[in-house]
């Protein structure tokens, strides 16, 4: 069963907001959620990243051709 625990990352450290209730050693695995607009702002800068690979791809093509 898996169960949603908010914490804070501070100085190398994940922090628990609130006690946890726990057995020693529990093993506890991080997965980050981001908002959707990270996600979008993210997906933006690749496809520009994208687009100017493609861009200097086509140029570099267009010089060796015209020489």
């Amino acid at each position: 069963m898996s169960k949603a625990i908010e914490t804070v990352y501070e100085n190398g450290v994940v922090k628990p907001l609130k006690p946890l209730s726990l057995p020693s050693k529990r093993l506890i695995v991080y997965i980050e959620e981001k908002r959707f607009s990270e996600l979008i702002d993210e997906l933006e800068l690749e496809a520009r990243e994208d687009v100017d690979r493609s861009v200097a791809a086509v140029r570099g093509r267009n010089y060796e051709g015209s020489s």
